[in-house]
């Protein structure tokens, strides 16, 4: 049976852009922190399936670039033409729409459903735009009538916002991989390229802070309550991103020879209550039990907290993005005497071909085949932890069964030492 959609309030709406600034935080590509925003919120909706479409600025069509249920593998070959159904209409009118039976709207086409088998009866659909300029639509669909109300359609508008300017953003990351690839033999020009142009990022990051301060603080007149509350997911978002520049920098500046490692003391299970609401989201609508357990009695550790928590969150977001049931479990023990932990992440996920296994750390390698491009990416999750793993004496192993899952092994000093 379909589990019930949770109620959606304010709280729900705030909920959502604050795990959506969790994932923007992360190192995650774009489009898999859309893809776990989508499900996350199709998942509170209480949804049958949900949809990204991107607008042809030539044509005016709309293909389906991320497509979440049980048709998504048919819908991605599916191309709706120039104000075609109710996505067509919102990209068309630039207006959100729910319709609570498809069956007494004209603008609703029963072409999809027709070439797909699915029987939709109601739909929330919001447009994606940037700086006035439409992008394409995201719409949710249930197979029950009247699923959705207009306080649905206030919560896809609340993400709409920030996946719009992911999706601007996309375009620039995959400009930056092209122009990688060209640099790739010039490692250290490379190197100050992108320490440059992360420092550069920084400054109209911290302007943005700081002018958030500023009206939070009151200098500029009273706020309401709404108010606040949408400023603070302003600034705790602006954090996020100023955090992400910040690691990206870092990793420039490994490569450059010009890192610095922050050395203070921290518990592992801190990290890990800091990053499971971020896990937990990723997994919203899969049957994958997530598992945390310690071992031996852990002592505190005296390193990098910040890169440790990269260092996971890049290991686990990876099982997380290649697992869709079962399980993946965490667990963490001392070793070699207490001068070491070892963190194990076992998943039940796709797994990795023998054959690719020496490369799975190089930056912009992904296995070949249709489950990793569904999965989408652009392979640097696993090459940014073993960077910081080599920065602070760590190292990692992995084995790896196609079909079965995958396991990796990570150990780390309890006390960094240069």
């Amino acid at each position: 049976m379909k589990p019930e959609p949770i109620p959606v309030d304010r709280e729900s709406e705030v909920q959502i852009l604050a795990t959506l600034g969790e994932l923007m935080g992360s190192s995650m590509p774009f489009q898999e922190v859309i893809t776990m925003a989508m499900r996350f919120t199709s998942a509170m909706m209480g949804a049958d399936g949900s949809s990204l479409l991107l607008l042809d600025r030539k044509d005016g069509n709309l293909s389906f670039y991320i497509v979440l249920g049980e048709k998504a593998e048919q819908l991605r070959n599916i191309t709706l033409v120039q104000g075609e159904g109710i996505a067509g209409y919102v990209a068309a009118t630039g207006v959100p729409m729910v319709v609570s039976d498809v069956t007494r709207e004209h603008h609703f086409s029963q072409r999809v459903d027709q070439a797909t088998g699915f029987k939709t009866r109601s739909i929330a659909c919001v447009p994606l735009r940037v700086r006035d300029e439409l992008k394409g639509v995201i719409e949710v669909v249930s197979k029950r009538v009247g699923s959705f109300s207009d306080k649905d359609l206030d919560m896809l508008t609340a993400i709409a916002g920030p996946v719009a300017i992911m999706i601007d953003h996309a375009r620039l990351i995959n400009e930056v991989k092209s122009l990688h690839d060209k640099l790739e033999k010039a490692g250290r020009i490379k190197a100050e390229f992108l320490a440059t142009m992360t420092h550069e990022l920084r400054t109209p990051i911290n302007i943005i802070i700081g002018n958030l301060d500023i009206l939070l603080g009151g200098f500029l007149g009273e706020l309401n309550n709404r108010q606040k509350e949408s400023l603070k997911t302003a600034m705790r978002n602006s954090g996020e991103a100023l955090n992400l520049v910040t690691s990206l920098l870092d990793l420039s500046r490994i490569e450059a020879g010009q890192v610095v490692v922050r050395v203070e003391e921290f518990s592992l299970e801190d990290v890990w209550k800091e990053l499971e609401m971020l896990f937990r989201t990723g997994l919203s609508g899969k049957e994958v039990a997530l598992c945390w357990q310690v071992k031996t009695p852990l002592p505190g550790l005296k390193t990098d907290k910040i890169k440790i928590k990269e260092i996971l969150s890049n290991i686990v977001l990876n099982a997380v993005k290649f697992t869709d049931r079962g399980t993946i479990e965490v667990s963490v023990s001392s070793v070699e005497g207490g001068e070491q932990i070892e963190i194990e992440v076992k998943d039940t996920g796709v797994g990795i071909p023998e054959d690719f296994l020496p490369f799975i750390f190089e930056p912009f390698r992904q296995a070949e085949g249709s489950f990793t491009r569904s999965h989408g990416g652009v392979g640097l999750g696993l090459s940014i932890a073993k960077r910081l793993l080599n920065l602070l004496h760590g190292r990692v192993a992995v084995e790896s069964e196609v079909g079965k899952g995958s396991t990796f092994r990570i150990t780390i000093p309890i006390k960094y030492s240069a």
